[in-house]
């Protein structure tokens, strides 16, 4: 009496794709998930084939078939590995997992913005969003901003449109910086971007900050600045200008290399309102131009020489 053990083959035939697989991958450089799930079925069909042979030739011949269970559990581990790669893959998991192992953050720049500025414009209102922007004063009659960012990858920002919108409406230009992209899901990304935008000294500035970091380069200012709702002001004066720069701030009034004239402030009264508990300001010559930070938290001023 012959007997026949179904499974056997399965599992040797499995352990020869499987180490083809293997060596595929490392040959081809091709990733060893994406073959386990394309040739998995195979495994099936070997075993099922092996099933319905052993049973043909068992009604010819007087044949015992028993039934190798070790193997089958062995292909039935490598079928539901497989099965779970299909799922992870085709839910996205896979790839969530591929994109967090491989991911490596790099610096890029941004891709340069200059706009010429009319006659008739009169004020620059720049709304930051949380990103740090450093502010220079220039004194040309062109907008500029440049800057670098960094992302895993460098489609984040192709355009200057992707990065920054203007619109005028009467004798004032809006500029929006917008926010870097973030990635939702399993693993959680974020891009952060660093811009610098030149302001014509001649040109009245108001920062809308985003509770972010504020870098102020003035130079020979001719105009006056305001900075609302920053994080943190840093103010880089020249020591030849004319200049008074004012802040009301929540947290503190950090002495750079000058220090603060510093005043009371009792602050709004209202309770859904933070008080605003620190008063001063910094004047350079006859201070004929004005830099005034409110509803922020901290400011510093430097002289340079």
């Amino acid at each position: 009496m012959r007997k026949w053990r179904v499974g056997t083959v399965s599992m040797g035939a499995s352990l020869i794709l499987l180490g083809i697989v293997l060596f595929i991958s490392q040959w081809k450089g091709m990733g060893a998930a994406d073959i386990f799930m394309s040739w998995w079925p195979f495994l099936l069909v070997v075993l099922g084939v092996e099933i319905l042979v052993h049973f043909y030739f068992s009604k010819r011949e007087n044949t015992f078939i028993k039934y190798d269970f070790l193997s089958i559990i062995f292909i039935g581990v490598l079928g539901s590995v497989a099965v779970g790669f299909v799922l992870l893959s085709s839910t996205g998991i896979l790839q969530e997992f591929r994109t967090a192992v491989s991911a490596e953050t790099r610096v890029f720049h941004l891709p340069e913005v200059r706009q010429s500025v009319s006659s008739e414009i009169k004020r620059i209102v720049l709304r930051t969003g949380s990103q740090p922007v450093v502010i220079e004063g220039s004194k040309g009659n062109e907008i500029q901003i440049f800057g670098t960012y960094q992302s895993i990858s460098a489609n984040d920002i192709q355009r200057p449109e992707d990065y920054v919108t203007m619109n005028i409406v009467e004798d004032t230009m809006y500029m929006t910086i917008k926010e870097m992209p973030r990635k939702e899901g399993l693993f959680h990304t974020m891009s952060t971007m660093t811009p610098t935008v030149m302001i014509p000294q001649h040109l009245s500035l108001e920062v809308r900050g985003g509770y972010n970091s504020v870098f102020l380069y003035p130079r020979q200012l001719a105009a006056n600045w305001t900075v609302s709702k920053a994080e943190s002001v840093h103010i880089e004066l020249d020591k030849n200008t004319n200049i008074l720069v004012t802040a009301v701030t929540h947290e503190s009034l950090e002495d750079g290399n000058i220090a603060w004239q510093r005043e009371k402030s009792t602050g709004p009264q209202k309770d859904d309102l933070p008080p605003q508990a620190f008063k001063g300001k910094i004047q350079l010559g006859n201070g004929t131009h004005h830099i005034y930070v409110f509803d922020s938290q901290r400011v510093a001023v430097h002289v340079i020489n």
